[in-house]
């Protein structure tokens, strides 16, 4: 006698009712949300510019203009990721880039230049870390006036000079391995600290209840000061890049690297709070979607301000999407 339950057929609850499907969760969609924008904006400008923007001449133009971001972004996931809204990004790189430049042009060794960069970078990153423990007060606006303050240093260094062109240094014909070889290390290295270490768990309860972290026993101070160490060394590793890459450096040098990450961030998926959403993954797939936003608007004409601009309304709108999605704070207050 056959079973005219069926408890077997597919789709159907014991009783002999149809299972209702599952829809995907919105957490689901939501960490697609940041690869389909990617995918999106890549297939507009695709068609806009007639394939002009994955062209094997501007195809390498776009490497070279995401690999900085990423690179920087990376180490930022650290800072964002604790809580920290970090402004001066650009003046970071700027100075750091202007002082390696400076010690090349005197020593003509690579050598050099790298230990200058690095130790810059992570003086830097010592300063903002010790404020950002130490001083009670919204820290975006500390980051404001040391942005100010490390442009004006990199104005003084440069003394007379409006561009520092490194002579000195040997040519390097093809800069692919070393591109190559330097995203792969920070994102590996970000990964492993991030998702594998007390550090990175440490930088998200901090991002996400400074209070709740201090009091379930984390060193809120140490995991600031840590933090920004790590986004400094991506930071040198980003100014040796551009030495080598293009020989010269002057004050104008990362002038857009600051919001651009802030940017990436936000457009992979990442709210600039901080907390349990930051991932490091954020950063590759962000810094590739500004960059592809970038050269597209540029290739179609427009000029500076443009870009500028639809940057900003694109910013904004993310933020404000992405504000409905987490029902959190943007920024930290």
């Amino acid at each position: 006698m056959e079973d005219t339950l069926n408890h077997d057929e597919p789709g159907r609850t014991p009783d002999g009712a149809p299972k209702k499907r599952r829809r995907p969760s919105a957490a689901a969609l939501g960490e697609l949300a940041p690869l389909l924008g990617l995918l999106l904006i890549s297939t507009l400008f695709l068609v806009l510019t007639e394939g002009r923007i994955f062209g094997p001449i501007n195809l390498r133009s776009l490497t070279n203009q995401e690999l900085i971001t990423a690179l920087v972004a990376a180490g930022a996931v650290f800072v964002f990721g604790a809580g920290a809204f970090d402004m001066s990004m650009s003046g970071s790189l700027c100075l750091t880039a202007i002082i390696g430049a400076k010690v090349a042009m005197a020593t003509g060794s690579i050598a050099a230049m790298v230990v200058a960069c690095v130790a810059v970078s992570l003086l830097i990153g010592i300063v903002k870390g010790l404020l950002a423990a130490y001083v009670e007060v919204p820290f975006f606006i500390v980051t404001i006036v040391i942005g100010v303050f490390l442009g004006a240093l990199g104005l003084l260094a440069m003394g007379k000079e409006t561009v520092l062109t490194i002579s000195a240094l040997p040519r390097i014909r093809d800069m692919t391995p070393i591109n190559l070889g330097s995203l792969a290390s920070v994102f590996l290295g970000g990964l492993v600290l991030f998702n594998l270490t007390s550090l990175g768990k440490s930088c998200k309860l901090v991002g996400g209840n400074e209070r709740a972290a201090r009091q379930s026993g984390i060193d809120v101070r140490r995991t600031k000061l840590l933090a920004f160490l790590v986004s400094a060394l991506t930071v040198s590793i980003a100014a040796i890049v551009i030495l080598l890459r293009t020989k010269t450096a002057s004050a104008l040098t990362g002038g857009t690297v600051g919001t651009d990450i802030m940017v990436a961030l936000v457009l992979g998926g990442m709210p600039l709070s901080g907390g349990p959403r930051s991932r490091i993954g954020a950063a590759l797939v962000g810094a590739a979607t500004i960059t592809v936003l970038n050269s597209g608007l540029a290739i179609m004409g427009a000029g500076p301000g443009v870009i500028q601009g639809f940057r900003g309304i694109t910013f904004i709108a993310v933020v404000f999407v992405a504000s409905l999605s987490y029902r959190t704070r943007l920024l930290p207050r």
